[in-house]
Protein backbone atom coordinates (compact mmCIF):
# COMPACT_ATOMS: atom_id res chain seq x y z
CA UNK A 1 0.00 0.00 0.00
CA UNK A 2 1.30 3.28 -1.27
CA UNK A 3 2.20 6.37 1.64
CA UNK A 4 -0.45 9.60 1.70
CA UNK A 5 1.61 12.02 -0.29
CA UNK A 6 0.02 14.73 2.36
CA UNK A 7 1.00 13.44 5.35
CA UNK A 8 3.42 9.73 4.99
CA UNK A 9 1.32 7.91 6.81
CA UNK A 10 -0.38 4.66 4.65
CA UNK A 11 -2.45 5.51 2.28
CA UNK A 12 -5.77 4.36 1.38
CA UNK A 13 -6.58 4.78 -2.40
CA UNK A 14 -6.92 7.73 -4.64
CA UNK A 15 -8.83 10.75 -2.98
CA UNK A 16 -9.14 14.01 -5.56
CA UNK A 17 -7.06 12.41 -7.42
CA UNK A 18 -4.15 11.89 -5.07
CA UNK A 19 -2.59 8.55 -3.17
CA UNK A 20 -3.55 9.51 0.37
CA UNK A 21 -4.85 8.43 3.61
CA UNK A 22 -8.77 8.92 4.40
CA UNK A 23 -8.00 11.88 7.17
CA UNK A 24 -6.70 13.76 4.62
CA UNK A 25 -8.63 13.36 2.29
CA UNK A 26 -11.58 14.75 5.05
CA UNK A 27 -9.46 17.50 5.96
CA UNK A 28 -9.13 18.15 1.80
CA UNK A 29 -13.01 18.36 1.76
CA UNK A 30 -14.13 19.84 4.35
CA UNK A 31 -13.12 22.42 7.16
CA UNK A 32 -8.80 22.06 7.74
CA UNK A 33 -5.98 24.16 9.06
CA UNK A 34 -4.46 26.21 6.19
CA UNK A 35 -0.86 24.68 6.51
CA UNK A 36 -2.64 21.23 5.71
CA UNK A 37 -4.95 22.48 3.17
CA UNK A 38 -2.10 24.39 1.62
CA UNK A 39 -0.09 21.34 1.44
CA UNK A 40 -2.78 19.04 -0.06
CA UNK A 41 -3.27 21.09 -3.12
CA UNK A 42 0.61 21.35 -3.36
CA UNK A 43 0.62 17.41 -4.12
CA UNK A 44 -1.93 18.36 -6.73
CA UNK A 45 -5.24 17.37 -5.21
CA UNK A 46 -8.62 18.87 -6.76
CA UNK A 47 -11.92 18.78 -5.79
CA UNK A 48 -12.28 17.94 -9.67
CA UNK A 49 -10.86 14.85 -9.34
CA UNK A 50 -13.62 13.45 -6.89
CA UNK A 51 -13.73 9.55 -7.50
CA UNK A 52 -17.08 7.89 -6.16
CA UNK A 53 -15.85 4.14 -7.18
CA UNK A 54 -12.64 4.25 -4.86
CA UNK A 55 -11.38 1.58 -2.42
CA UNK A 56 -13.67 1.02 0.58
CA UNK A 57 -12.64 1.91 4.30
CA UNK A 58 -11.58 -1.37 5.71
CA UNK A 59 -15.29 -2.54 7.97
CA UNK A 60 -15.76 -5.79 9.77
CA UNK A 61 -18.24 -7.72 10.95
CA UNK A 62 -18.50 -9.99 14.33
CA UNK A 63 -18.84 -13.24 12.58
CA UNK A 64 -14.95 -12.38 10.66
CA UNK A 65 -11.49 -11.99 12.79
CA UNK A 66 -11.11 -8.00 12.34
CA UNK A 67 -7.69 -8.76 10.21
CA UNK A 68 -10.17 -9.08 7.20
CA UNK A 69 -11.65 -6.66 5.04
CA UNK A 70 -14.77 -6.23 3.83
CA UNK A 71 -16.45 -4.18 0.89
CA UNK A 72 -18.48 -1.13 2.16
CA UNK A 73 -20.08 2.02 0.90
CA UNK A 74 -18.87 5.65 2.31
CA UNK A 75 -20.82 8.47 3.60
CA UNK A 76 -18.40 10.97 2.83
CA UNK A 77 -21.09 12.92 0.35
CA UNK A 78 -22.44 16.56 0.92
CA UNK A 79 -25.24 16.90 2.89
CA UNK A 80 -24.78 12.79 4.99
CA UNK A 81 -22.53 12.57 7.88
CA UNK A 82 -18.75 13.34 7.29
CA UNK A 83 -16.70 11.18 10.04
CA UNK A 84 -18.92 9.05 10.98
CA UNK A 85 -18.41 5.59 9.18
CA UNK A 86 -20.71 2.67 8.47
CA UNK A 87 -20.73 -1.47 7.24
CA UNK A 88 -24.40 -1.80 6.57
CA UNK A 89 -25.09 -5.69 6.93
CA UNK A 90 -27.84 -8.31 7.34
CA UNK A 91 -29.78 -8.67 11.09
CA UNK A 92 -27.52 -11.85 11.65
CA UNK A 93 -24.42 -9.66 12.58
CA UNK A 94 -23.53 -6.28 13.70
CA UNK A 95 -23.26 -3.15 11.55
CA UNK A 96 -19.34 -1.52 12.73
CA UNK A 97 -19.81 1.47 13.25
CA UNK A 98 -16.30 3.52 12.99
CA UNK A 99 -15.76 6.71 14.77
CA UNK A 100 -11.76 7.12 13.88
CA UNK A 101 -12.24 9.76 11.08
CA UNK A 102 -14.21 11.76 13.72
CA UNK A 103 -11.48 11.02 16.36
CA UNK A 104 -8.63 12.62 14.38
CA UNK A 105 -10.89 15.73 13.64
CA UNK A 106 -11.45 15.96 17.11
CA UNK A 107 -7.64 15.61 17.69
CA UNK A 108 -6.72 18.27 15.24
CA UNK A 109 -9.46 20.83 17.22
CA UNK A 110 -7.17 20.12 20.13
CA UNK A 111 -3.97 20.82 18.59
CA UNK A 112 -5.21 23.94 16.80
CA UNK A 113 -7.03 25.37 20.25
CA UNK A 114 -9.59 27.99 20.80
CA UNK A 115 -8.65 31.43 19.18
CA UNK A 116 -6.26 33.19 20.49
CA UNK A 117 -5.37 36.13 21.81
CA UNK A 118 -8.95 35.28 23.79
CA UNK A 119 -9.37 38.41 26.30
CA UNK A 120 -11.58 37.18 29.53
CA UNK A 121 -10.44 37.34 33.51
CA UNK A 122 -11.26 33.77 34.14
CA UNK A 123 -11.43 29.80 33.06
CA UNK A 124 -15.24 30.55 33.08
CA UNK A 125 -15.31 33.52 31.34
CA UNK A 126 -13.21 32.08 28.71
CA UNK A 127 -15.95 28.97 28.31
CA UNK A 128 -18.94 30.88 28.28
CA UNK A 129 -17.24 33.21 25.43
CA UNK A 130 -16.13 29.80 23.89
CA UNK A 131 -20.10 28.56 23.87
CA UNK A 132 -21.48 32.13 22.87
CA UNK A 133 -19.55 31.67 20.03
CA UNK A 134 -21.03 28.17 19.17
CA UNK A 135 -24.37 28.76 19.51
CA UNK A 136 -24.29 31.55 17.26
CA UNK A 137 -23.46 29.15 14.22
CA UNK A 138 -26.22 26.87 14.51
CA UNK A 139 -28.96 27.29 12.17
CA UNK A 140 -32.67 26.25 13.15
CA UNK A 141 -34.31 23.83 11.29
CA UNK A 142 -37.63 21.58 11.61
CA UNK A 143 -37.64 17.60 10.76
CA UNK A 144 -40.43 15.49 10.72
CA UNK A 145 -38.31 11.84 10.78
CA UNK A 146 -35.30 10.49 12.75
CA UNK A 147 -33.53 8.33 10.33
CA UNK A 148 -29.86 7.23 11.02
CA UNK A 149 -27.90 10.15 9.17
CA UNK A 150 -30.01 12.67 11.52
CA UNK A 151 -28.43 10.19 14.31
CA UNK A 152 -24.95 10.35 13.17
CA UNK A 153 -25.03 14.17 12.49
CA UNK A 154 -26.29 14.49 15.92
CA UNK A 155 -23.14 12.32 17.35
CA UNK A 156 -20.69 14.49 14.94
CA UNK A 157 -22.06 18.17 15.95
CA UNK A 158 -21.86 16.72 19.98
CA UNK A 159 -18.49 15.12 20.00
CA UNK A 160 -16.48 17.81 17.57
CA UNK A 161 -18.23 21.69 19.38
CA UNK A 162 -17.61 19.95 22.97
CA UNK A 163 -13.96 19.19 21.67
CA UNK A 164 -14.26 22.97 20.47
CA UNK A 165 -15.76 24.48 23.45
CA UNK A 166 -13.26 22.44 25.89
CA UNK A 167 -10.32 24.29 24.26
CA UNK A 168 -11.20 27.88 25.50
CA UNK A 169 -10.33 26.07 29.29
CA UNK A 170 -6.77 26.67 29.59
CA UNK A 171 -6.53 24.34 32.59
CA UNK A 172 -7.73 21.95 30.27
CA UNK A 173 -5.81 22.77 27.45
CA UNK A 174 -2.55 22.25 29.52
CA UNK A 175 -3.50 18.63 29.83
CA UNK A 176 -1.46 15.78 27.69
CA UNK A 177 -3.36 14.93 24.50
CA UNK A 178 -4.20 11.01 25.67
CA UNK A 179 -6.66 12.85 28.86
CA UNK A 180 -8.02 15.23 26.63
CA UNK A 181 -9.01 12.73 24.34
CA UNK A 182 -10.55 10.32 27.58
CA UNK A 183 -12.63 13.10 28.37
CA UNK A 184 -14.07 14.18 25.21
CA UNK A 185 -15.27 10.22 24.63
CA UNK A 186 -16.54 10.63 27.94
CA UNK A 187 -18.20 13.98 28.08
CA UNK A 188 -19.78 14.33 24.80
CA UNK A 189 -23.11 13.30 25.28
CA UNK A 190 -23.59 14.29 28.78
CA UNK A 191 -22.65 18.19 27.27
CA UNK A 192 -25.59 17.67 24.57
CA UNK A 193 -28.28 16.12 26.99
CA UNK A 194 -27.70 19.57 29.02
CA UNK A 195 -27.32 21.68 25.77
CA UNK A 196 -30.69 20.71 24.07
CA UNK A 197 -32.91 21.37 27.26
CA UNK A 198 -31.48 24.57 27.51
CA UNK A 199 -31.59 25.29 23.98
CA UNK A 200 -35.49 23.95 24.13
CA UNK A 201 -35.95 26.49 27.11
CA UNK A 202 -34.60 29.32 25.11
CA UNK A 203 -37.05 28.39 21.97
CA UNK A 204 -40.08 28.35 24.33
CA UNK A 205 -39.09 31.74 25.88
CA UNK A 206 -38.71 33.64 22.15
CA UNK A 207 -41.69 31.62 20.70
CA UNK A 208 -44.50 31.96 23.23
CA UNK A 209 -46.63 29.73 20.95
CA UNK A 210 -44.37 26.66 20.98
CA UNK A 211 -45.65 23.66 22.24
CA UNK A 212 -44.28 22.09 25.15
CA UNK A 213 -43.94 18.70 23.16
CA UNK A 214 -41.47 20.52 20.49
CA UNK A 215 -37.90 20.03 21.38
CA UNK A 216 -34.45 20.90 20.34
CA UNK A 217 -32.69 17.55 19.54
CA UNK A 218 -29.26 18.48 18.91
CA UNK A 219 -27.62 21.40 16.64
CA UNK A 220 -30.96 23.36 16.10
CA UNK A 221 -32.89 20.92 15.09
CA UNK A 222 -36.59 21.11 16.20
CA UNK A 223 -38.91 18.39 16.01
CA UNK A 224 -42.21 17.48 17.68
CA UNK A 225 -42.10 14.43 19.80
CA UNK A 226 -45.69 13.28 20.11
CA UNK A 227 -45.26 13.68 15.82
CA UNK A 228 -41.72 12.80 14.84
CA UNK A 229 -41.17 9.34 13.29
CA UNK A 230 -37.55 7.49 13.96
CA UNK A 231 -36.41 4.74 11.66
CA UNK A 232 -34.31 2.25 14.05
CA UNK A 233 -34.44 -0.22 12.14
CA UNK A 234 -30.22 0.29 11.48
CA UNK A 235 -29.15 -0.31 14.82
CA UNK A 236 -31.95 -3.19 16.23
CA UNK A 237 -34.57 -5.27 15.24
CA UNK A 238 -36.93 -4.32 18.01
CA UNK A 239 -39.27 -1.30 16.90
CA UNK A 240 -39.01 1.84 18.23
CA UNK A 241 -41.62 1.80 20.80
CA UNK A 242 -39.40 -1.38 22.61
CA UNK A 243 -36.20 0.60 22.59
CA UNK A 244 -37.77 3.73 23.98
CA UNK A 245 -36.92 2.00 27.24
CA UNK A 246 -33.10 1.64 26.61
CA UNK A 247 -32.56 5.59 24.92
CA UNK A 248 -35.34 7.70 27.04
CA UNK A 249 -32.72 8.62 28.60
CA UNK A 250 -29.68 9.54 26.05
CA UNK A 251 -32.69 11.58 24.16
CA UNK A 252 -34.22 13.49 27.46
CA UNK A 253 -37.67 12.30 27.53
CA UNK A 254 -37.58 11.49 31.74
CA UNK A 255 -36.46 14.61 32.16
CA UNK A 256 -38.61 17.13 30.48
CA UNK A 257 -40.00 18.90 33.64
CA UNK A 258 -36.31 20.47 33.64
CA UNK A 259 -36.68 22.11 30.67
CA UNK A 260 -39.24 24.36 32.80
CA UNK A 261 -37.20 24.73 35.25
CA UNK A 262 -34.56 25.77 33.38
CA UNK A 263 -36.69 28.55 31.50
CA UNK A 264 -38.03 29.75 34.79
CA UNK A 265 -34.66 30.28 36.24
CA UNK A 266 -33.65 32.52 33.29
CA UNK A 267 -29.88 31.33 33.00
CA UNK A 268 -27.41 33.85 32.19
CA UNK A 269 -24.63 32.82 29.43
CA UNK A 270 -22.28 32.28 32.80
CA UNK A 271 -24.24 30.38 34.51
CA UNK A 272 -25.19 28.06 32.04
CA UNK A 273 -21.39 27.87 31.30
CA UNK A 274 -20.78 26.52 35.37
CA UNK A 275 -23.56 23.91 35.07
CA UNK A 276 -22.25 22.52 31.91
CA UNK A 277 -18.47 22.54 32.84
CA UNK A 278 -20.01 21.05 36.45
CA UNK A 279 -22.00 18.38 35.07
CA UNK A 280 -19.09 17.05 32.12
CA UNK A 281 -16.40 17.01 34.99
CA UNK A 282 -18.46 15.68 37.56
CA UNK A 283 -19.33 12.74 35.32
CA UNK A 284 -15.71 12.11 34.60
CA UNK A 285 -14.65 12.60 37.95
CA UNK A 286 -17.63 9.40 38.94
CA UNK A 287 -16.68 7.46 35.71
CA UNK A 288 -12.66 7.35 35.62
CA UNK A 289 -11.64 8.07 39.45
CA UNK A 290 -7.61 8.00 40.25
CA UNK A 291 -5.69 10.55 38.66
CA UNK A 292 -8.64 11.90 36.44
CA UNK A 293 -10.51 12.38 39.51
CA UNK A 294 -8.31 14.97 41.02
CA UNK A 295 -7.77 16.38 38.01
CA UNK A 296 -11.17 16.83 38.18
CA UNK A 297 -11.69 18.30 41.14
CA UNK A 298 -9.04 20.96 40.43
CA UNK A 299 -10.82 22.50 37.60
CA UNK A 300 -14.15 22.15 40.03
CA UNK A 301 -12.85 23.93 42.19
CA UNK A 302 -11.32 27.03 39.74
CA UNK A 303 -14.76 27.14 38.38
CA UNK A 304 -16.45 28.02 41.97
CA UNK A 305 -14.59 30.17 42.41
CA UNK A 306 -15.13 32.00 39.22
CA UNK A 307 -18.75 31.19 39.61
CA UNK A 308 -17.90 33.00 42.88
CA UNK A 309 -16.30 36.57 41.90
CA UNK A 310 -18.81 36.11 38.81
CA UNK A 311 -21.84 36.52 41.59
CA UNK A 312 -20.22 38.90 44.10
CA UNK A 313 -18.68 41.14 42.12
CA UNK A 314 -20.09 41.10 38.59
CA UNK A 315 -23.93 40.94 39.75
CA UNK A 316 -23.37 42.29 43.56
CA UNK A 317 -24.92 38.86 44.71
CA UNK A 318 -23.36 38.08 47.98
CA UNK A 319 -26.40 35.98 48.90
CA UNK A 320 -26.44 32.93 45.98
CA UNK A 321 -26.32 30.24 47.68
CA UNK A 322 -30.02 29.08 46.77
CA UNK A 323 -29.77 30.05 43.30
CA UNK A 324 -26.80 27.78 42.72
CA UNK A 325 -28.69 24.79 44.61
CA UNK A 326 -31.07 24.69 42.24
CA UNK A 327 -28.57 25.16 39.15
CA UNK A 328 -26.13 22.25 40.53
CA UNK A 329 -30.08 19.82 41.65
CA UNK A 330 -30.56 19.59 37.98
CA UNK A 331 -27.50 18.91 37.28
CA UNK A 332 -28.05 16.00 39.89
CA UNK A 333 -31.18 14.71 38.70
CA UNK A 334 -29.27 14.66 35.07
CA UNK A 335 -26.49 12.39 36.81
CA UNK A 336 -28.81 9.97 38.87
CA UNK A 337 -30.98 9.46 35.35
CA UNK A 338 -27.64 8.70 33.34
CA UNK A 339 -27.21 5.82 36.54
CA UNK A 340 -30.23 4.46 35.77
CA UNK A 341 -29.91 4.40 32.14
CA UNK A 342 -27.05 2.44 32.95
CA UNK A 343 -28.70 -0.87 34.52
CA UNK A 344 -31.02 -0.86 31.41
CA UNK A 345 -27.80 -0.94 29.23
CA UNK A 346 -27.14 -3.96 30.40
CA UNK A 347 -30.21 -5.43 30.22
CA UNK A 348 -29.94 -4.84 26.75
CA UNK A 349 -27.08 -6.45 26.54
CA UNK A 350 -27.94 -9.78 27.91
CA UNK A 351 -30.63 -10.14 25.17
CA UNK A 352 -28.95 -8.22 22.30
CA UNK A 353 -30.88 -5.88 21.76
CA UNK A 354 -28.94 -3.19 19.56
CA UNK A 355 -26.54 -4.70 16.41
CA UNK A 356 -23.95 -2.12 16.69
CA UNK A 357 -20.53 -2.85 17.22
CA UNK A 358 -18.03 0.31 18.09
CA UNK A 359 -14.87 1.10 17.14
CA UNK A 360 -14.46 3.35 19.97
CA UNK A 361 -16.64 1.43 22.45
CA UNK A 362 -16.33 3.45 25.07
CA UNK A 363 -17.80 6.88 23.64
CA UNK A 364 -21.24 5.12 23.82
CA UNK A 365 -21.02 4.25 27.47
CA UNK A 366 -24.44 5.65 29.45
CA UNK A 367 -25.76 6.71 25.99
CA UNK A 368 -28.04 3.39 26.00
CA UNK A 369 -26.12 1.49 22.95
CA UNK A 370 -23.50 -0.09 24.93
Amino acid sequence: MSSCEVCGQAGHGLHFGVNSCRACAAFFSYHCKPCRLKKCRAVGMSTSNFQHGRDAVQIYTNSFSRKRKLPQTVELLSGKPHFVLFHSSTLKTKTYVDMSLLMSQAIDIFKFGAEKPLVAKNGLLKLSYGYDCIKKREERQTIEKVTRKEITNFWEHHVLTTAKWLTYFDSFDRLEMDFKMDILKAVWHVWGRLDKMVATALYRTNNKDAKLSEKIIGNGVLTDISLVRVDSNWMSRYSTEQLSYFLNGMRGLDLLHLIDEIQNLDLTETELTFMLAHLCFQYVASRYGGKMSEIMEEFLGELANDLHDYYTKDRMMIRYSGRLMKLLRINKEILENIRLYRGRAEVAKVFDVFHLDFSHPEMFRDTGLM
